[in-house]
C-alpha cells in the first residue's frame, strides 16, 4: 500500500517544474538592454582598441554596468593613478579617462598649449593648480600636466529610494521585535543556512571587491581599497550571522506548492524589472556560489521584514489579505529594480510564520535567476543561472516529496 502513496508525491515535483518553466517563458520586455559581453571581454577590447595612453594601466580592479556598456577600472599596485574606460556592447567608441594623484608632479602648461595638446582650440577651459602641476579641464577633454587624460564617461543616474529604504528598515525592526517578543521554536536549518552562506562569502570577498569601484581612488594603493571593502563586508556578514542566531526564524514545514509559486513569481519579477547590479556578480569567476549565498542572505532578511509586515497587518483582521494584495500591486508599480525583494516581503507576510522565511528565500532566489537570465547574454553566466534555477526547483520538489512521504503514518494507511 505504500507504493501508490509514493506515486501521489509526484504532483508536487511536477507543479514546481511547471511553474518555473511557465515563469521562464512568459514574454517580458525589461527596461534595460541585456549585456552581450562579460566585463572580462570588455576589458580585452579596451586594451586592444585604446593606445597605451602614456603610462602602464595596471590590472583590472573593478567594473560596473553603465547604460549599454561596462565601465572598468585599471590601477597599478602603487596606486598613483588609475585608468577608467567605458566599453559599449556594440561597435561604438570606447571612452577613457585617466585620474592621477594630486600630489604627483608635472608641468604647468598654458591654456593654448593644453588646448593644442588635447586637440581642442575652442570652448571653455578651466585650469586647476596643484602642488607640482597644472591640470586643464577643457570642453570635453582633460589634460593632467602634459598628459592627455581623456574626457567624461557615461554615468548611471543616481536614483535613490529613501522612502523605500526607510520602510524596509522599519519592517526589519518590526520583524526583530516580533521574533523577540513572541519567540517560537527556532529553526536550526535557517540558522545554519545563514551562517554557512555568510562564511562562504568571506573567502570570496577579494573577487567581490570588483563590484566596489568607488573604493579605488587615485593616490591610494588598490590593496587599501580592497581591505576597506573586505572589512566592511566582513562586519556586515558577521552581523547577519549574529542576527540569525539572535532573531532566528521560526521552525515550520513550508508548503511546496506555495514555495513553487514564490519561486515562479520571483523569476517573473526578475525578468520584468531585473537588478542591473547582479550583472556585476555574474561577471565574477565564481558567480554560482556567490549568487546562491547572496540569495539566501537577502531572502532571510526579507523573511524578517515579512514577519514585521505580518504583525503590522494583523489589526486588519479579515481584510489582511486585501491589504497585502494592495501592497503587492503597489510594489509592482513603484518598486522598480527591487520588485523581487518587495514581493518576497509581501509573500513572506501572506503565509504562516513558519513558512515566511522559506517563501522569501524562494522569491529572492527566483528574482536573482530572472535578473541574470534576462540581462546576461554570455554562455557561462546563463549556464550557471540555469544551474541556480534547477537547484531551487529541485529543493522545492524535494520538500514536497518529503512532506507527502512523512505524512504516511504507516504502510497500510
Amino acid at each position: 500500500m505504500a507504493a501508490p502513496a509514493r506515486v501521489r508525491t509526484l504532483p508536487a515535483a511536477v507543479a514546481a517544474i511547471a511553474l518555473a518553466a511557465a515563469a521562464l517563458w512568459v514574454p517580458a520586455t525589461p527596461p534595460e538592454q541585456p549585456a552581450s559581453q562579460p566585463p572580462a571581454a570588455a576589458a580585452e577590447r579596451a586594451e586592444d582598441d585604446l593606445p597605451s595612453l602614456g603610462l602602464p594601466w595596471g590590472k583590472v580592479r573593478g567594473w560596473e554596468r553603465v547604460n549599454d556598456g561596462w565601465t572598468l577600472t585599471w590601477q597599478p599596485a602603487h596606486g598613483m593613478w588609475l585608468v577608467r574606460a567605458w566599453v559599449p556592447d556594440g561597435p561604438g567608441e570606447v571612452l577613457w579617462r585617466i585620474e592621477a594623484a594630486s600630489w604627483l608632479p608635472g608641468v604647468r602648461l598654458s591654456r593654448r598649449a593644453a588646448s593644442a595638446l588635447a586637440g581642442r582650440d575652442d570652448g571653455v577651459a578651466q585650469g586647476r593648480e596643484y602642488l607640482g602641476r597644472r591640470d586643464w579641464l577643457l570642453t570635453d577633454a582633460r589634460v593632467l600636466g602634459a598628459l592627455p587624460a581623456g574626457g567624461d564617461l557615461p554615468a548611471n543616474p543616481r536614483r535613490g529610494y529613501p522612502a523605500a529604504a526607510a520602510l524596509l528598515a522599519g519592517l526589519l525592526l518590526a520583524g526583530a521585535a516580533a521574533r523577540h517578543l513572541v519567540p517560537g521554536v527556532p529553526s536550526r536549518v535557517w540558522r545554519q543556512a545563514v551562517g554557512w552562506s555568510a562564511l562562504a562569502l568571506v573567502p570570496l570577498l577579494p573577487q567581490l571587491s570588483a563590484l566596489a569601484q568607488p573604493a579605488f581612488q587615485a593616490g591610494v594603493r588598490p590593496w587599501v581599497g580592497e581591505l576597506a571593502f573586505g572589512a566592511a563586508a566582513t562586519l556586515l556578514l558577521a552581523a547577519l550571522a549574529f542576527a540569525a542566531q539572535r532573531f532566528p526564524a521560526v521552525a515550520g514545514r513550508p508548503v511546496a506548492g506555495w514555495l513553487a509559486v514564490g519561486l515562479a513569481a520571483g523569476v517573473v519579477a526578475g525578468r520584468l524589472r531585473p537588478a542591473t547590479w547582479l550583472l556585476g556578480v555574474a561577471g565574477l569567476p565564481l558567480r554560482l556560489p556567490e549568487l546562491a549565498a547572496l540569495a539566501v542572505l537577502l531572502g532571510w532578511l526579507m523573511g524578517l521584514a515579512g514577519d514585521g509586515l505580518r504583525e503590522l497587518a494583523r489589526p486588519a483582521g479579515r481584510a489582511r489579505a486585501a491589504v497585502l494584495a494592495l501592497l503587492g500591486v503597489a510594489a509592482v508599480a513603484f518598486a522598480g529594480p527591487w520588485l523581487g525583494v518587495a514581493l518576497a516581503v509581501v509573500a513572506a507576510a501572506a503565509v504562516e510564520r513558519g513558512s515566511g522565511t522559506g517563501m522569501a528565500v524562494a522569491g529572492v532566489w527566483g528574482w536573482v535567476f530572472g535578473s541574470v537570465w534576462t540581462l546576461a547574454e554570455w554562455e557561462p553566466a546563463l549556464r550557471d543561472a540555469l544551474v541556480l534555477l534547477l537547484f531551487g526547483v529541485g529543493t522545492v520538489a524535494a520538500i514536497g516529496l518529503a512532506r507527502r512521504t512523512t505524512g504516511i503514518s504507516s504502510p497500510t494507511a
